[in-house]
């Protein structure tokens, strides 16, 4: 079971999260939540609207001004960040590869816990499964889910928390339609990031070889022979799938990035996720 290397978890001292959402308004100290964690900042003012509670109204604005108006108070609530972890057992087919996936998600939850924010992790095998920063920091994660994540996914998605960022962590090699996947994740989250995790041999499979492939999910096989014209296929099909799944997170407001285990995960912070605004730096 992969766990988080140490260059992962302080790397994550380096950087904030990218993604934020952002503070809600309310006008009147009693119209405010005692909502864990939130606190309250003085906005500006309204105009005094019948049925608004009369201990509500400035009387020094009032006094000042001969209107009577109502102060506004902007409340900001600890944001929060619900991370998917897809840990079928195919995210492990590449030992780099799982512990990649691992490293970044103890990486982003590092960084958004000392953002202060509120920090959900669910791993989704057969059934989605909370488990603690400090499990996935320690402990890491085991991949040996037997169900592929379009069908796990939904379960998922009723644990998320309104309003949350949502990021999910995946290689997404598995038959899907990216549009209805991403619109459902957008729907439930203020701001969505997809991260594809990819092996050496995912991205760049070598010519010349028989192959036996055996789906790590279901045990079926299937023979293959790699030659020119295989990959050429398969590197179209590749490139169809990441370009829906960029082009759809583009339509929802939201972020994708692809991420190859067998480069520099400090490089790649730097590169990728800087670049498309997962990560930000001071």
């Amino acid at each position: 079971m992969p766990q988080p290397s140490l260059k992962a978890l302080a790397l994550a001292e380096r950087y904030h999260l990218g993604l934020r959402t952002a503070p809600t308004f309310a006008s009147g100290a009693g119209s405010m939540s005692n909502t864990d964690g939130a606190s309250v900042e003085f906005s500006d003012h309204r105009d005094y609207l019948p049925g608004d509670e009369v201990r509500h109204i400035d009387w020094r604005a009032y006094a000042r001004s001969d209107r009577l108006m109502i102060k506004r108070w902007r409340k900001e609530t600890r944001p929060y960040l619900d991370l998917l972890i897809d840990v079928s057992a195919s995210m492990a087919v590449h030992e780099s590869k799982a512990s990649m996936a691992v490293d970044l998600a103890a990486l982003l939850t590092r960084s958004a816990l000392a953002d202060g924010m509120a920090v959900r992790v669910l791993q989704i095998a057969e059934r989605p499964e909370r488990i603690s920063a400090e499990h996935l920091a320690g402990e890491g994660l085991e991949f040996n889910g037997r169900v592929p994540l379009t069908q796990t996914l939904p379960g998922a998605l009723l644990q998320l928390r309104g309003g949350a960022v949502v990021m999910l962590i995946s290689d997404f090699l598995f038959p899907h339609d990216a549009g209805p996947m991403i619109r459902s994740l957008a729907a439930r989250s203020s701001n969505l990031a997809l991260v594809q995790v990819l092996s050496k041999d995912d991205a760049e499979p070598e010519a010349g070889t028989a192959l036996r492939l055996q789906d790590a999910e279901n045990d079926t096989f299937v023979d293959v022979v790699l030659d020119k014209s295989a990959l050429t296929r398969y590197q179209r099909r590749l490139s169809a799938l990441t370009d829906g799944l960029r082009d759809e997170c583009r339509r929802v407001g939201g972020r994708f990035v692809s991420i190859r285990s067998d480069r520099d995960l400090e490089k790649q912070c730097n590169e990728e996720l800087l670049g498309a605004g997962i990560l930000a730096m001071e």
